[in-house]
């Protein structure tokens, strides 16, 4: 028999490449880690006073979450018309909107400018902040947005440009904590309120008590008064009788 002509060039098979594996690209990740939920966090800053505190959310989830359980004497502060970080101070006690200090107030426009993907680009970028109860977050909004019950209770500042030695400043005080602290120190901080409350309400109640005892006994006291006059009169009166009045009346 003759032998089989060989097979055309274009027909014979090829060798496969060889292939070296590489390592796993997350090598030190479990399974069991690689499926867990993404814990969401939130920024706590100090700043030049440390009487005041700075905190702000990881992204938008972190800020609705904010938004939620904020305190009465929280200050919002936000890039104006653009977007960015929502950042809060906390106000000690004794201070107000109208008296933080320049140099706080600085400090969180700056943050502010500096977590703002546009407006960390730009200059002179209006900063708008305003009480937390100002707030107005209503169902139909996004994610992270919102709105104002009052748009005259509204205060503006303006970054004129980024200061680095102050965000570099701040930034290295940062301390990160799970979105779950912020509902718990609410949640301690409501408890607290409610006890300060019932206190108010139990001394309110003893000073009325008390002072209600104090009215009766001034007036069971001024009627003690008003008896003894009247004996004195009666007394003064047969005093000054004769003998033949005293005997007359007698009779």
């Amino acid at each position: 028999f003759p032998l089989p002509s060989p097979l055309p060039q274009h027909r014979r098979r090829r060798p496969w490449p060889s292939f070296t594996p590489g390592p796993p690209l997350t090598p030190n990740l479990s399974l069991s880690a690689l499926l867990a939920p993404v814990v969401a966090m939130v920024f706590f800053f100090k700043g030049c006073d440390d009487r005041f505190k700075y905190y702000m959310g990881k992204d938008k989830f972190e800020n609705e979450l904010l938004i939620k359980y904020g305190w009465k004497k929280d200050v919002w502060f936000h890039v104006d018309d653009l977007s960015s970080a929502h950042v809060y101070l906390r106000l000690p006690k004794g201070i107000k909107i109208d008296t933080i200090p320049e140099a706080v107030l600085e400090e969180c426009a700056q943050l502010v400018k500096a977590n703002s993907i546009q407006g960390n680009k730009l200059k002179n970028v209006k900063i708008v902040y305003t009480m937390w109860a100002n707030l107005k977050k209503r169902k139909s909004m996004a994610v992270g947005q919102i709105g104002f019950h009052d748009t005259k209770e509204l205060k503006y500042t303006k970054v004129e440009v980024r200061k680095n030695e102050i965000i570099n400043r701040i930034n290295k005080t940062k301390v990160e904590k799970e979105s779950d602290f912020i509902k718990k120190s609410w949640e301690d901080h409501q408890k607290k309120m409610r006890k300060k409350q019932k206190e108010k309400k139990k001394k309110e109640a003893e000073e009325q008590k008390k002072a209600i005892e104090k009215a009766k006994q001034e007036a069971e006291l001024r009627e003690y008064k008003s008896l003894q006059v009247d004996d004195d009169a009666e007394l003064n009166t047969d005093i000054n009788m004769t003998a033949e009045e005293y005997e007359d009346d007698f009779m």
